[in-house]
């Protein structure tokens, strides 16, 4: 069942380490996280102290469920919130192809006060940058945007090393 809300995210950091970072502090909360590597076929899943190690450099995909219940009925259920308001998700990521491309800003990104700004067209040079995509249950939900802000901080935290 293909289901869920993609944001993506394009950073200079290192999005391996930026995963395992988010990871690691979500593992705290999920002790019997169990994560995937993904590519032509996804799995298996397995115990997250023991595929840290796999998340691939440069490019890959994780997908990650809380428990074996979880996993069990992901098939099922897809991306959708479970018990405790809870569900799976993934993070794909890859080199950007395009060297650069057109955005539209709707934040001002020099970050004066008290300055709006209409959303204005800009070009994101890409050259060197990866995107990062991470597949939540929705768009709204506390987990959900618990789960972006947790991946922003992360590669944010990466990025600043």
């Amino acid at each position: 069942m293909i289901t869920g809300y993609d944001t993506v995210f394009i950073t200079g950091a290192p999005v391996d380490a930026g995963i395992r970072a988010m990871l690691d502090d979500l593992h705290a909360r999920w002790p019997n996280m169990l994560v995937a590597p993904g590519g032509e076929h996804v799995g298996p899943f397995l115990p997250w102290r023991t595929t840290r190690a796999q998340v691939p450099a440069g490019a890959g995909e994780v997908y990650v469920a809380r428990d074996a219940e979880m996993e069990r009925r992901w098939d099922d259920l897809g991306y959708s919130l479970m018990e405790h308001a809870e569900g799976p998700f993934a993070v794909l990521y890859e080199s950007s192809s395009q060297p650069a491309v057109e955005i539209q800003l709707n934040e001002d990104p020099y970050e004066r006060r008290g300055i709006g700004i209409e959303p204005y067209p800009a070009t994101l040079v890409t050259a060197g940058l990866s995107l990062v995509t991470i597949v939540t249950p929705d768009a709204d939900s506390p987990f959900s945007r618990g789960l972006l802000d947790a991946l922003r901080k992360a590669l944010i935290s990466q990025a600043h090393g």
